[in-house]
């Protein structure tokens, strides 16, 4: 079996189902911690149950974090829904300056922290979003501006939506800020 053809059918990018069978291979490579675990983490996180949760989790605090910590947290959170279980996981990298756990990790969090708000108010987590969103200085800026944006549902209404254009700065900052300053409670402005 090809594991990379399987993710491709996962994704929805190759025309094709998963088969249980396949999905159970992929199981196998999380088991074994030997393949391609990219692609069968993405294949069991996106085909899989709630209990493939434990297979998926070793890889947030194995040896391995650094190069699968953000795909396990995707498949646990983004593809099997549970971000409930996950929640205060999520908000510990957030709220952490430095990374915890693996490279990258508070930027993978903010990159799911839309999940964490779906009919959840968490007025201080979305507050300290706002201060990484203006801090020019923070390396997760960007990723923070990106999630207030997908928080608040006003890409539309952006001159820039996606952010591409920031080096000459950024005209919808003011903006956005003041929407989630009103949608958080918080207090402050740009720095």
């Amino acid at each position: 079996m090809n594991i990379g053809d399987i993710r491709k059918r996962a994704q929805g990018v190759k025309a094709g189902t998963v088969s249980s069978l396949e999905l159970d291979y992929a199981r196998g490579i999380l088991r074994a911690h030997r393949g391609d675990i990219r692609s069968a983490l993405i294949v069991v996180g996106l085909c899989g149950a709630a209990d493939d949760a434990l297979l998926i989790e070793p890889y947030l605090r194995g040896p391995e974090r650094d190069v699968h910590g953000e795909t396990a947290l995707k498949a646990l959170v983004r593809y099997l829904g549970l971000v409930d279980r996950y929640r205060s996981l999520l908000r510990k990298l957030i709220m952490s300056p430095t990374d915890l756990g693996w490279m990258d990790s508070r930027m993978s969090a903010i990159h799911l922290v839309k999940h964490y708000f779906k009919g959840f108010r968490d007025d201080e987590l979305g507050c300290e979003l706002v201060a990484i969103f203006c801090n020019p200085s923070d390396q997760d800026q960007r990723s923070a501006r990106g999630a207030l944006v997908d928080i608040l549902g006003i890409r539309d209404e952006l001159g820039d939506p996606f952010g591409l254009e920031l080096e000459a700065g950024d005209a919808d900052a003011g903006y956005i800020v003041k929407m989630a300053r009103q949608r958080f409670n918080c207090h402050g402005g740009l720095h």
